[in-house]
């Protein structure tokens, strides 16, 4: 039996124009999109997943804990010090660091209030929120784990106790957050689409590179003209 998860990622007035520390450009308008998603009756969701990411004030992504400019590209060393068996030496990882966004607690880490009040209103199926980024030494693009492997969500845990099969992904961004959780996804085992129309950019101007990343993973991209079929077969209520 096909049980379908809707994960929406990171709906955060930080990433959102036109006060976001982070905006991406355009990023507010797929909202109204994604709230139809959820308000409208055809779309049969078993799951809904609602991500945030959460971060400390001195979180290690952010350029002002290291005095640099932010989108500056910095080297990390494993936060356990773990050791690459063909370098003997501390593993490493290169990462953006970014402006200070979605603090705890903070206004920029609060949902889009038509999104959140969208959220509120639904009642058909159950919707949790997975709140990510809150260990300060390490980053999460992914709503599955961080970028080392370490600390873990309950988000795989979710998905295997609803009896998920198929995991549809929207919201921000394209090419960091949304494609690392989509990426996770397949990797276990999931049947994982990205609606390409429900989701914005960072770096817009590298998409065939983000798009290569997730065919080379096993998500299929889901671009405008496909996602009528793709309701129809695995979400819409018949």
């Amino acid at each position: 039996m096909t049980k379908v998860s809707l994960v929406i990622v990171d709906l955060q007035e930080d990433f959102l124009p036109p006060n976001g520390s982070l905006a991406i450009k355009d990023g507010r308008s797929i909202i109204p999109a994604i709230n139809e998603l959820l308000y409208d009756a055809k779309f049969n969701w078993s799951l809904i997943l609602v991500t945030q990411d959460w971060h400390p004030p001195n979180h290690a992504s952010f350029a002002s804990q290291h005095n640099v400019p932010p989108f500056t590209e910095l080297t990390f060393t494993h936060p356990k010090g773990e050791i690459d068996p063909e370098t003997n030496e501390v593993k490493t990882m290169k990462q953006v660091v970014w402006p200070d966004h979605c603090i705890q607690n903070t206004p920029g880490a609060t949902l889009d209030p038509s999104f959140k009040e969208c959220v509120g209103d639904r009642r058909e199926s159950p919707i949790i929120p997975i709140k990510k980024g809150h260990l300060p030494d390490r980053e999460y693009y992914s709503c599955f784990q961080d970028c080392w492997g370490l600390d873990h969500t309950e988000v795989l845990s979710l998905l295997k106790t609803n009896n998920i099969t198929d995991v549809v992904f929207v919201g921000l961004a394209y090419d960091f957050c949304v494609m690392n959780s989509a990426i996770d996804c397949a990797k276990n085992g999931f049947n994982t689409y990205v609606l390409k129309e429900y989701s914005k950019s960072v770096y817009p101007e590298n998409v065939e590179e983000t798009d290569k990343k997730y065919a080379e993973n096993g998500v299929k991209v889901v671009n405008a003209n496909e996602e009528e079929k793709l309701f129809t077969d695995i979400v819409a209520i018949s």
